[in-house]
């Protein structure tokens, strides 16, 4: 077989995933792994747009989630992290923290430990939102950690709470039994805690994918080079805009000058 025969993108994606399936099978256990900068670049050299294999590892780690079961309905927090290549500017820094807080809709505080930059949102509750963004000698690990434990605990207890008056109010109605009794009591309860499930999971899903848009917003925000930064706010554009042309300030002081008679004329 040729060395130098040209494969089509249909036999490249046929042969990696042969030699992924032939290492899985015979090969050494390597638990090292591949950050997904390393994937973006091997795809590249072999003519795939990263932008596929980003959208590829973000829709696996979305599967992933919604096939886990949760006792509660959702995560009680999520973690997601990635290293990326590129560092954080003070210039990225400041749109960065604009892109948080119109994800996440809140304020946050910005700060400082080390080399790391950081973002956190709470309330009284404690904290609910981490972002933190640590260089790496060119790279940046990206960790955005959200916890939503308050919320399952003020969606579940109130609900179940509540959910025993009704069940309590059946059973006496009813007069079924003891072993039927309990099992409308049960059955009662049972309902309201699947509401509170169901009710827990949307909003736990919501932040989740949130966390993961920002995610996906900050990789494309640390690896924009700077130029194209500036190019986007162009301090030296809004100068321009704001500026009077001198030619017409000079016809108004022209104008300005001349008797009232020949002002009308010009008029």
């Amino acid at each position: 077989m040729s060395k130098k025969r040209l494969y089509s993108g249909t036999e490249i994606s046929a042969v990696l995933k042969r030699a992924a399936e032939l290492h899985r099978d015979q090969g050494p256990t390597d638990t090292s792994g591949l950050t997904l900068a390393e994937l973006e670049q091997i795809a590249a050299e072999v003519g795939i747009d990263p932008a596929f294999v980003k959208t590829a590892a973000t829709e696996l780690e979305e599967g992933r989630t919604d096939a886990e079961f949760h006792f509660w309905g959702g995560p009680l927090s999520v973690d997601l992290e990635r290293i990326v290549e590129g560092e954080v500017s003070e210039a990225k820094w400041e749109e960065i923290v604009m892109e948080i807080r119109r994800i996440f809709g809140a304020a946050g505080k910005t700060g400082q430990l080390g080399r790391s930059l950081e973002w956190i949102h709470g309330d009284q509750t404690g904290e609910r939102a981490h972002v933190t963004l640590t260089p790496m000698g060119g790279q940046t690990r990206i960790r955005i950690f959200t916890r939503m434990t308050d919320w399952a605990v003020g969606i579940h207890t109130p609900l179940v709470a509540a959910s025993t008056i009704p069940a309590i109010v059946l059973v006496a109605l009813l007069q079924l039994g003891p072993l039927l009794n309990t099992g409308v009591f049960l059955f009662t309860v049972a309902t309201a805690f699947m509401l509170a499930r169901l009710a827990f999971g949307t909003l736990a899903r919501r932040q989740e994918r949130k966390a993961r848009k920002l995610l996906a917003r900050l990789d494309d925000l640390i690896a924009e080079p700077e130029a194209a930064l500036a190019e986007r706010v162009d301090p030296t554009a809004i100068e321009d805009a704001d500026r009077i042309d001198p030619s017409l300030l000079a016809e108004e002081a022209d104008a300005e000058r001349l008797p009232p008679t020949r002002r009308r004329e010009r008029e």
